[in-house]
């Protein structure tokens, strides 16, 4: 008897720098009410949380997947993880297409305004490709944000359960139509399933660090010398 194996997935997500998770910080009991989450100790739980993402594990994800042919989906929380992800990929670490998604949910991690996305956004290359999350009442106004940026935006009852007047739930399939509706007036088209799998370059990895630099739009290593803070000596 042959047993089934499980499909091997595209993509994987990858957690960058260890970070308390505490997701009740910027939300409110009402955004709990009739969940699971209103329980206290499973509130307790959910509000004591941590991402444990130390480098030697972060480095060792990526070598696994690399060679499985998956690409590493960074979680970035902050500046500091970006800063991470771009140094692993100068001392070639992770050679594939940068794809990350901004973390915008407090509690550890970055608080969901438009100061602390524009200094993310700053530091990113051109050819990289960012999506921007946030969490309960604070999700639309940063999807929002990202889709007149042109960024890619992510929705669904993990994040929030509740429309922008906390008068009625709503469901995944409500927050996606909700926001094809908002892109069409900013301008901005959806991408199906094929186009994102091209914007995302499934399957693409890089042989040298050099080129996959190049191909994110990061300035290359300098040749030579002292590597500065983008690189420590080999």
């Amino acid at each position: 008897m042959l047993a089934e194996l499980e499909p091997t997935p595209d993509q994987v997500t990858v957690t960058v720098n260890t970070s308390q998770m505490n997701v009740t910080e910027h939300a409110e009991l009402a955004d709990f009410k009739g969940t699971s989450r209103e329980i206290p100790a499973i509130f307790e739980a959910y509000k004591e949380m941590t991402v444990p993402a130390q480098p030697g594990w972060v480095e060792e994800h990526i070598r696994r997947l690399t060679k499985a042919g998956i690409q590493s989906a960074f979680q970035c929380y902050n500046i500091n993880s970006f800063e991470s992800v771009e140094r692993l990929m100068r001392r070639g670490v992770y050679k594939g297409p940068l794809v990350m998604n901004w973390v915008a949910i407090s509690g550890g991690m970055d608080a969901p305004n438009i100061y602390n996305l524009a200094n993310f956004v700053r530091a990113v290359p051109d050819g990289a490709v960012l999506t921007v999350e946030s969490s309960v009442r604070n999700v639309l106004p940063v999807n929002m944000m990202g889709i007149a940026m042109g960024l890619h935006v992510r929705c669904g009852t993990e994040d929030v359960l509740w429309n922008q007047t906390r008068t009625a739930k709503i469901g995944t399939v409500a927050q996606i139509e909700q926001l094809v509706a908002i892109s069409r007036q900013f301008g901005r088209p959806i991408a199906t399933a094929k186009q994102a799998r091209e914007i995302s370059k499934i399957g693409v990895f890089y042989e040298t660090a050099e080129e996959s630099l190049a191909a994110n739009g990061f300035a290359p290593n300098r040749n030579g010398g002292n590597q500065g803070f983008l690189r420590k000596a080999a």
